[in-house]
C-alpha cells in the first residue's frame, strides 16, 4: 500500500500528529487572505474557541521538519507556498 487514512485528530489520532501538534500549535489563519476569512468564520461558527487548541483544522496543514527531527514550523492552507519554499531553501542551507 502506497498510502493510507489516519486520523489527525481526536481519541485515534495518529501519535505522528500528536507529537507535531505538541511541537508547533495552531498559528491562525492570514486573515488578509479571503479564504483565511472564509475558514475564520466557519470554524468560529461551530466552535468559538477552536483558535485555542492545537488540531489541524483544515486540510493542507503542512510542517517543516529538521533533518534531524525538530519541529522547525507549521503551515496553515493560508500560508504562501513561496514562504513555505523559503522556509525549505533555508533549512536545507543550514543543514549542509
Amino acid at each position: 500500500m502506497l498510502a493510507a487514512t489516519i486520523e489527525v485528530n481526536g481519541a485515534n489520532e495518529h501519535p505522528l500528529y500528536t507529537y507535531l501538534k505538541s511541537q508547533k500549535g495552531f498559528g491562525g489563519f492570514d486573515l488578509n487572505d479571503n479564504i483565511g476569512k472564509l475558514l475564520d468564520n466557519m470554524l468560529r461558527k461551530r466552535d468559538a474557541n477552536y483558535d485555542k487548541n492545537p488540531d489541524i483544522k483544515w486540510n493542507f496543514t503542512k510542517f517543516l521538519i529538521s533533518r534531524d527531527g525538530r519541529v522547525v514550523k507549521r503551515y496553515e492552507p493560508t500560508d504562501k507556498i513561496a514562504d513555505i519554499a523559503s522556509d525549505v531553501q533555508q533549512e536545507l542551507s543550514s543543514n549542509r
